[in-house]
Order: C-alpha cells, then sequence, then structure tokens
C-alpha cells in the first residue's frame, strides 16, 4: 500500500494524487505541512529531511520530491517508456517545467498574489514571471498533440505540467493567449480524478491585505 505524506492544498502534492487517481493505484493520504504541521518532526525528517512534501511510502521504501515521485509512479505502473530515447523525450519537458513554468508561476506569481500584501508586491518580479510564462506556455501549447501533451494518453509531462493550469488559470495575471492549451486545460477539468487532485480551492491561503 502506498502512503502519500503531504497536504492537498500543495501545488507539489496534486500531481502526485492526481497521477495516483488515474491510475487506479490504490493508496492512502495523510494530510502534513502548512496548517496541519507534521513535516518537522523527528520521524518526518527521517524520510525527507529538507522537510517538504510530497513524501512516498510504498513496501517500507520512501521517496521524496514530486518529479522523482511522478517518474517513479509512471514507471511502475503507468507505462513510461522502457527505452531511453522515448523516455528521455517525455522527461526533458518534465524537467523544462519544473524551472520554467512552476518557478515563474507558484514561488512568484502565486506566492506575490495570494501570500503577499498588495503594498509589498514585487510587481517587477510578476512582470518577468509573466514574460516568462508566455514563452514556456506557448512551446507547451505546441507539443499538445491529440488530447494530451505529446499523445493519446496521459504521460508524465501531463501530469507535470497539466498538474500546474488550474492556478494558472484561476490566477488573474497577463497570460498569453493559447486556444490549445485552455481547449488542454478544459478537457483536464472534466475529468474526475483531476477535478478531486488537482482542483483544490487555495483562496484559503490568502494573507489578509492580499
Amino acid at each position: 500500500m502506498i502512503t502519500v505524506h503531504g497536504r492537498l492544498s500543495s501545488a507539489n502534492v496534486q500531481p502526485v494524487v492526481w497521477c495516483l487517481e488515474e491510475l487506479g493505484v490504490e493508496y492512502t493520504r495523510l494530510d502534513v505541512g502548512g496548517p496541519f504541521g507534521g513535516n518537522d518532526t523527528p520521524e518526518f525528517l527521517a524520510m525527507n529531511p529538507l522537510g517538504l512534501v510530497p513524501v512516498l511510502e510504498e513496501d517500507g521504501q520512501v521517496i521524496s520530491e514530486a518529479v522523482t515521485i511522478l517518474r517513479y509512479l509512471m514507471r511502475r505502473y503507468g507505462g513510461h517508456p522502457s527505452d531511453p530515447m522515448a523516455a528521455a523525450r517525455i522527461e526533458r519537458w518534465a524537467d523544462m517545467s519544473r524551472q520554467h513554468i512552476y518557478v515563474p508561476l507558484i514561488p512568484t506569481i502565486f506566492w506575490q498574489m495570494v501570500r503577499t500584501t498588495v503594498e509589498d508586491r514585487n510587481h517587477s518580479a510578476i512582470a518577468q514571471a509573466e514574460a516568462g510564462l508566455k514563452q514556456s506556455m506557448t512551446i507547451v501549447d505546441g507539443l499538445i498533440e491529440g488530447p494530451f501533451i505529446g499523445g493519446d494518453t496521459l504521460n508524465l509531462v501531463d501530469y507535470q505540467i497539466g498538474g500546474l493550469l488550474y492556478r494558472y488559470y484561476e490566477l488573474d495575471f497577463d497570460r498569453a493567449d493559447l486556444p490549445g492549451l485552455k481547449a488542454y486545460y478544459d478537457r483536464l477539468c472534466a475529468r474526475p480524478a483531476y477535478q478531486s487532485g488537482v482542483m483544490v480551492d487555495f483562496w484559503n491561503m490568502k494573507v489578509p491585505g492580499a
């Protein structure tokens, strides 16, 4: 049995939960981190010394870092390519998204708009993040072939990038007009696993004055 340690409101936990739901893999999730705490205990730090979620346990083994967990799940349960080159073609976009989509979106735009008061916002950082996301999301828009990124079935890139799109579209900032990306997002929103795993209200994290 898989155990996922991490609160569902975490943008890092959500793609892992979505992936497990889509794959139909049985798991248990424990609320850890944020308002729930528990990520600074000796027991948790023994699993991840950084004290960050998610952490996945299975058969006495422990994995941390969302991208690593997703790779593991797709290799074990999701039909990730066994051919090294085929796998690399998928993984490069997952790796790209971590630096060029996650970083400008979550620690910058999300944090500035939800976790920072209006008077303290760094508008220069927001503008820089918006410009970077326009470039990155235009690339993603060109990758969409069929219903999902790169094909007819969900793969590692979908979980990594698609898992961020709920906040990408819910937050009010200057986005590129990309009809293909929006149609892809709409298809994800129609999936029950995406609704339960990713479309989680985050406005309760908004600080007063934000």
